[in-house]
């Protein structure tokens, strides 16, 4: 899909606009009969007032094309672009001379009569050095009878730039963080004619994939001259990746005027987020397999529904000599808080509706900490279906939009128990009551036991003061 901008000039070598109609335009005279003419197809890709026309009688250089000196500064990007417009399909193919050296590339015209813009990549060509001239051959089929054809706004496209380096000079697997693209971005395919004719694809988006590391990044395309956009293709293998652009374009991730249809994330991808956008429709891919305790980190802020959990609970502290981690259950978390969702079932995926997501720069949490990068998580202290949290090894990894514990080296404990407190438990004078998960017993105030449960979400009392692990408790 190309964008609105794709027809912006960068480096014009030739523009009808510029020339007073009648004349010749600059054009070599010895060739085909030309002159600037008053365009005669004002619509569509090229609303100029005036073109160069001429015609051809045949396929030599004096009947059947055009020619211009050029003077061009600078030829980065080793391609030219053109605007034809003519009555037959065919290949068109143009010479560019190089330090007395002529090149050759052909592209397909299939405009039957519109105006339709070619582009000629120089890339294989071995080029060196600036075009000093170029000549148009509108066509290599055999001519038969007079053609009139039409030209406009000859160009050199820009070098498409990260940062404001040429793409083709950027070493793979060097790009992170957020990623400034420039110049001109484009997808499609030429022939090299400089003897026998080879096929030439040229992917600028798949290339920006080579160059990414494995670190979060977010792509910024806004302002790019822009052809046949492949944004999955410049994702490469991480489709978490974010691209701001000026068009919605059908994919994923694609942020246009702070909004983005389809949010997709992959746990298994790194992800990051630099501006604050509104995501129609969210989709995590994550399951869980069973019951149970997750550590949870989202972008966005969620409810115990949206969750589709029984509990959702944030980290309130360390207790017992650093031998037990305490969190409260709440209703809501907030955007890039880590939290506990607890699952009496299994969940194959995750969907969410209008979502804010926020800036994930601002810090995810401590000691308990957010994570939207998969990797290692050697020494860092993970939840297990033990409903503990143990110290990870050499080997131990985590995936993103988790979360972990993180203590300050020499705090000794290898594993922590995992206890909740309840938002809507009163405990008597005031104390902090936490419930370890391990088992909770309900006795009367006479001692007789009333009921067991592996946790207090799985309880169901009426109203009273009960003794719940060796503790008073008020139920409301």
């Amino acid at each position: 899909m190309a964008s609105v901008a794709t027809f912006a000039q960068t480096n014009p070598l030739w523009d009808g606009e510029k020339c007073n109609l009648g004349d010749d335009g600059g054009f070599w005279k010895e060739r085909c009969e030309q002159k600037v003419v008053i365009n005669p197809l004002q619509k569509g890709i090229n609303t100029s007032e005036k073109c160069l026309e001429f015609k051809i009688t045949g396929n030599e250089w004096n009947t059947g094309s055009a020619a211009i000196s050029l003077n061009s500064p600078s030829f980065d990007s080793k391609r030219i672009s053109l605007m034809i417009k003519k009555d037959y399909n065919s290949n068109v193919r143009i010479e560019i001379k190089c330090n007395n050296v002529i090149k050759k590339v052909a592209a397909w015209y299939g405009g039957s009569g519109a105006w339709q813009k070619l582009y000629f990549d120089f890339s294989t060509n071995e080029v060196e050095g600036n075009p000093t001239e170029i000549t148009i051959f509108p066509t290599t089929d055999e001519v038969t009878e007079e053609q009139t054809i039409y030209l406009d706004n000859i160009q050199i496209e820009d070098a498409p730039k990260v940062k404001d380096q040429v793409l083709s000079t950027i070493p793979d697997k060097n790009l992170e963080g957020v990623i400034k693209l420039s110049g001109t971005w484009l997808k499609g395919e030429c022939q090299n004619a400089d003897g026998e004719w080879q096929k030439v694809d040229y992917n600028d988006f798949a290339t920006l994939a080579n160059k990414l590391s494995n670190k979060p990044a977010n792509i910024d395309m806004r302002g790019c001259i822009v052809k046949d956009a492949d944004i999955n293709a410049m994702r490469g293998n991480n489709s978490n990746i974010l691209v701001y652009a000026d068009e919605a374009y059908e994919a994923d991730n694609v942020v246009k005027d702070g909004t983005c249809a389809n949010l997709v994330l992959d746990d298994t991808k790194s992800f990051m987020v630099n501006e604050d956008f509104q995501a129609a429709n969210v989709t995590l891919k994550r399951s869980v397999k069973n019951a149970g305790n997750y550590t949870v980190c989202l972008p966005f802020k969620v409810s115990k529904e949206d969750m589709k959990a029984a509990s959702i609970a944030t980290y309130k502290g360390i207790v017992d000599n650093n031998s037990a981690v305490t969190f409260e259950k709440v209703n809501e978390v907030d955007a890039n808080v880590p939290f506990i969702a607890n699952y009496n079932e299994a969940v194959n995926e995750f969907t969410f509706n209008d979502k804010g997501v926020v800036n994930t720069n601002n810090g995810l949490g401590y000691p308990f900490v957010g994570t939207y990068t998969p990797g290692s998580a050697t020494g860092k202290y993970g939840l297990t279906n033990k409903n503990t949290f143990q110290k990870g090894g050499t080997n131990a990894t985590t995936k993103a939009f988790r979360a972990f514990l993180e203590l300050p080296e020499g705090s000794g404990a290898k594993t922590l128990s995992l206890d909740f407190t309840d938002g809507e438990t009163t405990g008597i004078e005031d104390t902090t009551i936490s419930f370890n998960n391990k088992g909770v017993k309900v006795y009367s105030l006479q001692g007789n036991l009333i009921a067991t449960a592996s946790s207090m979400s799985e309880l169901h009392l009426n109203n009273g003061i009960y003794i719940i692990n060796n503790k008073k408790i008020i139920i409301k």
